[in-house]
C-alpha cells in the first residue's frame, strides 16, 4: 500500500523493525527510493504516532508502529499460498545453511548468490515486496560482512512470510 513519500507502507515498517532505528538515507538505499520520498515517508509515521525520532534524525517504532505492523503482515500472510510457500522455503534452507558455513568468503558468497537467484525469484513472486532484497544482495555482494546483514534480513523475512 502506497503511503507518504510513495513508499510502501509495510516494506517501511519492517525496514524500521529489521533495523531497529532508520535515517531517511538507510531507509533510501533499502527500499530504493529518493531520500526525499523516505524522508516524508518517516516524517508521516511519526506524525501516525507509529515511531519516534531522536535528536539525531533515527526513527524507532512505537507500540503502535509494531502493532500495524504486526496487523499488514497477518493480512500478507493471508494472501499467500502456505502449501506452495512452504516449498520455496524449503529450498532456501540449504541454501541458508551453506550462508553459514561460507564464514564470509567473497567467493562463496558470490557463488551461493548466483545459485539461489531462482529460489529468490520465487520469493519475489509470493511476496513482491521482497524483490528488493535481490538488488540489495547484488550490490553487497563482494562486501561479505554487509551482505551478511542483508541475507540475515531476508532470511527474516522469508521466515516471517511462512509464518514462522
Amino acid at each position: 500500500m502506497a503511503f507518504a513519500g510513495n513508499v510502501d507502507e509495510l516494506a517501511l515498517l519492517q525496514t524500521v523493525r529489521l533495523k531497529g532505528a532508520v535515517t531517511p538515507a538507510v531507509l533510501a538505499t533499502q527500499l530504493g527510493v529518493g531520500e526525499a520520498s523516505a524522508h516524508a515517508a518517516l516524517t508521516a509515521l511519526v506524525d501516525l504516532g507509529r515511531a519516534t525520532a531522536d535528536d539525531a534524525g533515527s526513527v524507532t517504532l512505537t507500540a503502535a508502529g509494531i502493532a500495524e505492523l504486526d496487523d499488514q503482515l497477518d493480512a500478507e500472510r493471508v494472501s499467500i499460498d502456505e502449501f506452495l510457500f512452504a516449498e520455496v522455503v524449503e529450498r532456501f534452507e540449504p541454501l541458508d545453511a551453506e550462508f553459514a558455513d561460507a564464514n564470509g568468503d567473497a567467493a562463496a558468497l558470490a557463488d551461493l548468490d548466483r545459485r539461489a537467484a531462482d529460489v529468490f525469484d520465487d520469493v519475489s513472486a509470493y511476496v513482491p515486496r521482497l524483490a528488493r532484497y535481490q538488488e540489495l544482495l547484488a550490490d553487497t555482494v563482494a562486501d561479505p560482512g554487509a551482505y551478511a546483514v542483508v541475507w540475515s534480513e531476508l532470511r527474516q523475512e522469508i521466515l516471517s512470510a511462512a509464518g514462522r
